[in-house]
């Protein structure tokens, strides 16, 4: 095999990491693909350590427990900066100070765990949004505002303060953010001329003139993931996927329950979206406008997005089994084939 076709064709690795499965494909050479290969995953290892709420030892849960003013890593400080622009620009549908929500909702352990849990406890939101402790007494209604963060960066410093009684989950932004971080390394540090990185449906990619587009495949969410409902076709750039059909259970009282809390009501989302991909330069924007989008409903998301003008393509599947799309409708048949949407919004 010539150098050449070893440097175009991908390799792909797969592991486990951040509660997901993330992929790996890089055009390299196999020992240099193998190394940048070792190198993503300990830094995915990485971000779990410093991130789960799920280890208990993690500088989130830290965090979590502080009184106070609390030092913070420098990972931490830059995603806390992006989640703090993110409330802003989402009008606080995304906010990470939904952590005690998940909890009561029956998210308390990592997914598997819960999906592996014969019963969930009721829900307790009753008693997390009725219960007024010493140190947050006549400020309730403040914790829970949903349109501003629940904590306090002071700038230059990497010194955090949470609001009383306030817990944070980063979940919604942070993987997004791991796969861009370390797509833009293996490019500026490794010089790879071509690869993808894939964290359970953050996906950042890169190309040369040369390498072929990416085709990424969209599951249909109204049957199981091996159904495709089409494709996103991309040189470079980034796509995120959100749902509520894969991460679901059941609470004991038969009710459904799913993983993207609306902090309007501190409940799972009362949506008609059941999938949303977003097409766009930045695995972590994508990320958080796929869950908005999912979070407030058809309805309200073409609303946002026009208030944002947003330029990003964006294409959604609802419970009735329709598509909508806003985004460029000029290349929709390009960049996503296999799509022809019920309802199409074109860019303002």
């Amino acid at each position: 095999m010539s150098r050449t076709e070893q440097v175009t064709r991908p390799l792909r690795f797969q592991f486990r990491a951040m509660n997901t499965d993330v992929e790996v494909q890089l055009s390299a050479g196999r020992e240099e693909a193998e190394h940048a290969a070792t190198l993503v995953k300990n830094w995915f290892e990485t971000q779990e350590q410093r991130f789960s709420r799920f280890v208990a030892d993690s500088e989130l849960n830290r965090l979590n427990g502080s009184t106070g003013w609390m030092p913070i890593s420098a990972a931490m400080d830059e995603v806390l900066s992006l989640a703090y622009g993110y409330i802003g620009l989402t009008e606080g549908i995304f906010q990470p100070g939904i952590s005690q929500a998940l909890q009561a909702s029956g998210y308390d352990l990592s997914f598997e765990k819960v999906q592996q849990r014969q019963s969930q406890r009721p829900l307790l939101l009753e008693r997390i949004l009725r219960t007024k402790t010493p140190d947050c007494s006549g400020l309730m209604e403040d914790r829970y505002d949903h349109s501003r963060p629940s904590w306090i960066q002071r700038e230059g410093s990497r010194m955090v303060h949470l609001d009383p009684g306030a817990e944070l989950d980063l979940g919604g932004i942070v993987k997004g953010w791991a796969v861009e971080r370390i797509a833009d390394w293996l490019q500026r540090t490794l010089h790879i001329p071509a690869g993808l990185i894939n964290a359970g449906g953050d996906i950042q990619v890169w190309g040369t003139p040369d390498h072929p587009q990416w085709t990424l495949q969209v599951a249909d969410p109204l049957q199981d993931q091996e159904n495709v409902s089409g494709a996103v076709r991309l040189q470079r750039g980034a796509v995120a996927t959100s749902g509520i059909s894969r991460r679901q259970w059941q609470n004991t009282d038969g009710s459904l329950a799913h993983h993207l809390i609306d902090p309007r009501t501190m409940e799972p989302a009362d949506t008609d979206v059941l999938q949303c991909t977003v097409l766009g330069q930045h695995a972590s924007q994508c990320e958080i406008i796929a869950k908005t989008v999912c979070i407030l409903g058809s309805a309200e998301a073409v609303g946002w997005l026009n208030r944002h003008y947003d330029r990003h393509d964006v294409l959604w599947m609802t419970r009735d089994g329709s598509t909508y799309f806003r985004g460029n409708t000029d290349t929709l048949a390009e960049h996503w084939p296999g799509f022809d949407p019920d309802h199409r919004f074109s860019l303002i």
